[in-house]
């Protein structure tokens, strides 16, 4: 009678391997690398998809600029401006391409832990009427508010289509000086 000889295996390493491999797995993968992670700070940077900035509790989200009707030398900048902030602050000065632009009266107050939207869906408009920048540029912004401060952007110039499309200076000219 024969017999085989059967070698122990060696469970008890494999498994203590087998262990320490998943729990290195999630650690090493990188899934949470904190708040400064590269894939957060993106949005910090410009893109198609609008610039972002923060200044004191005012966030400017999804800063981007409409060009108007072909050949009128306008641009509409599409934004949210949310405040953060426990008190109200607004909106004193704004320039777009270093010239002044308009911007519907009484739109520029925000309140405390309130948010204002420019140019899409909104009755609230930040118009220039001196626009020469092409398509697919970046033209400086500079937003200044009554607490927060003054904070400098770098916004994309986008053709008034797909998804922009119907976006336009309103009013179409600049109203009168009254």
């Amino acid at each position: 009678m024969t017999s085989l000889l059967r070698r122990p295996r060696a469970t008890r390493p494999a498994l203590a391997l087998a262990t320490i491999a998943v729990a290195l797995t999630a650690t090493l993968s990188g899934c949470y690398s904190g708040f400064r992670a590269n894939t957060n700070e993106q949005s910090l940077m410009n893109s198609g998809n609008g610039t972002q900035a923060q200044i004191g509790d005012i966030r400017i989200e999804n800063a981007t600029l409409v060009l108007g009707p072909e050949a009128s030398g306008t641009a509409t900048l599409v934004t949210t401006l949310i405040n953060q902030g426990a008190a109200p602050d607004s909106l004193i000065g704004l320039e777009i391409d270093n010239k002044p632009v308009y911007v519907t009266p009484g739109a520029g107050e925000l309140a405390a832990g309130a948010a204002v939207s420019f140019g899409y869906n909104s009755s609230s408009w930040i118009n220039s009427y001196e626009f020469t920048a092409s398509v697919s540029s970046y033209v400086p912004v500079k937003i200044q508010f009554r607490d927060a401060g003054i904070v400098m952007l770098s916004v994309l110039t986008v053709p008034p289509t797909n998804i922009y499309e119907g976006i336009a200076p309103e009013p179409a000219t600049l109203p009168a000086a009254s």
